[in-house]
């Protein structure tokens, strides 16, 4: 890799991370917000609340005309009293018995409200992706970041091992071997260089963002999250978004029973009828009637049946609504604990690794030294290093997904 154009990298990289960064609760909003799939979402809710619309509307009444026994040969002149030929106007109109006006507003505003509850899970469910692509990129941009600084100390190291090899200290094989292994270094910033590029992209695209503009935090240790596995069950059930919505769903499908109950009652309908004779159409009769379908075969009793098993259907779903959020906390919270003890071990690791690395070079630049012990020192530090950062970003990720299964927010998650 030309120098001049790595150290340009070097510089845009730093220039990058010292301007405003996105941290996950910036994220976290602006994904909630402005995600294209999120607002697509959440136009279910208006088209819910046309439902509402429909159901405060009242049966429309209906008009007739007719013309009867029509003599053709007078060319619609109606000449005299013989003349077979009556005008006829009926108005009916049906009245809604049964409470079905009601129930079906009722109803309507249940549904609406287990949409908007649908759509909280919807959100809850989709951060579970955000979470996940925003720490990615930030383990990119650390596993950059380290790459670069790792390269630039190897070309330090180098450096020395080219002072060594003029003054005889050092034979050519081992200066060769030396200046091999900086290939290494240079593939590993070219690889997380275009890591963090392509998840970057993948980022903004959910954030609905421009990938330039998109700066994220560095990442940090995170507090220790102290509540426990009953706490956050019981949390869960009353304000997980899925455990909230099972519970709509219920009263939403009772609404439906009320609804078909009420459906199984015949409407009447009233009518208003007026007749005109020819020739004069003079004296009008005036008339009324009403009618009512006579429930003796059907009384929507299989309507009214599958509502019912409906709403047991949804009882059971909530059963196993809360009992799926009671194992997705228990699992969570099993994987944040491995989390922080995986992440304490490569904590200590590293540290270790970095003072052997520090050692081995301090005596290559001071005396001779196997080359051979030199890179395996540096290697196993810097396997240390992305272990580390490996570690710290999956505990970031196990934290998030245990307070996303919990039903808590992500954001100023450091105050949960």
């Amino acid at each position: 890799m030309n120098i001049l154009r790595l150290n340009i990298f070097i510089f845009l990289i730093v220039s990058h991370l010292s301007g405003n960064t996105l941290t996950v609760d910036d994220a976290v909003v602006q994904f909630l917000n402005y995600n294209y799939d999120l607002q697509i979402a959440k136009q279910e809710i208006d088209k819910s609340k046309a439902d509402l619309i429909t159901a405060k509307q009242r049966p429309n009444p209906t008009l007739s005309v007719s013309y009867d026994y029509l003599d053709v040969k007078h060319h619609f002149n109606d000449v005299s009293s013989a003349t077979p030929a009556f005008l006829t106007v009926h108005l009916d109109h049906p009245i809604e018995l049964g409470n079905k006006h009601n129930n079906r507003i009722e109803a309507a505003k249940q549904g609406i409200n287990y949409t908007y509850d649908m759509f909280e899970e919807t959100k809850r469910e989709a951060l579970f992706t955000l979470i996940q692509a925003y720490y990615q990129v930030q383990a990119d941009q650390a596993d950059l970041n380290d790459s670069v600084s790792d390269m630039q100390d190897y070309k330090k190291l180098l450096i020395i091992a080219k002072a060594k090899f003029d003054h005889g200290f050092l034979s050519q094989i081992d200066l060769e071997k030396l200046q091999l292994q900086a290939l290494d270094y240079e593939n590993a910033v070219n690889s997380y260089k275009a890591a963090f590029l392509s998840d970057k992209e993948v980022l903004a695209f959910l954030l609905s963002m421009d990938a330039k503009e998109l700066k994220v935090s560095s990442i940090e240790l995170e507090n220790h999250f102290d509540k426990s596995i009953e706490e956050l069950i019981q949390f869960a059930q009353a304000h997980r978004a899925d455990c909230i919505a099972a519970d709509q769903n219920i009263k939403y499908l009772k609404a439906n029973v009320s609804l078909e109950k009420s459906n199984g009652i015949p409407d009447v309908t009233v009518g208003v009828e007026v007749e005109n004779y020819a020739p004069s159409y003079s004296n009008p009769l005036v008339g009324i009637s009403a009618s009512i379908p006579l429930p003796v075969y059907d009384r929507n009793e299989g309507a009214i049946e599958k509502a019912k098993v409906t709403e047991l259907q949804a009882h059971t779903a909530k059963i196993k609504i809360y009992d799926q959020a009671s194992s997705e906390i228990r699992q969570a919270f099993t994987q944040y604990q491995s989390q922080e003890t995986i992440y304490t071990a490569m904590e200590k690791g590293l540290q270790t690794a970095k003072i052997l690395k520090e050692k081995q070079e301090k005596i290559f630049a001071l005396k001779a030294i196997s080359i051979l012990d030199l890179l395996d020192a540096q290697k196993s530090y810097r396997e240390y290093e992305l272990n580390k950062i490996k570690a710290l970003i999956n505990l970031h990720i196990s934290l998030a997904n245990l307070k996303l299964y919990s039903g808590l927010s992500l954001i100023n998650s450091k105050g949960n």
